[in-house]
């Protein structure tokens, strides 16, 4: 049984509303991707989302927090400061800022990926 999911056309209105509400990024030091705890001192940063069918990307954000502070996850925010979380993805491979105090999340993507 072969079954479409939802168009292009549809996958690319609904990434750019995803794009439009939620262009902010925060670095999150707690492990659980659906609560908005846990946001580190880093400043959030613009995602300059990139929707390419459907698919958003954002690629080397910079955040500058506390030297040697968990990086766990990156957060989806609708706003610089306050605003609506949208939700998360845990980081993988270095998961810690610097002793400088600095982190790069060099690439972001949400897809239309289904498994099963």
């Amino acid at each position: 049984d072969t079954t479409m999911g939802l168009s292009t056309a549809a996958m690319t209105a609904a990434a750019e509303a995803v794009k439009t509400g939620f262009p902010f990024l925060a670095i999150h030091s707690g492990t659980d991707e659906s609560v908005s705890t846990g946001e580190t001192s880093a400043a959030r940063v613009a995602a300059a989302w990139v929707n390419t069918n459907g698919d958003l990307t954002s690629t080397n954000k910079n955040f500058t927090g506390a030297a040697g502070a968990a990086a766990q996850r990156v957060g989806y925010w609708s706003a610089s400061s306050g605003g609506t979380f949208g939700g998360s993805q845990t980081l993988t491979g270095d998961t810690t800022f610097n002793a400088a105090g600095e982190y790069t999340v060099t690439s972001i993507t949400e897809d239309q990926t289904v498994t099963g």
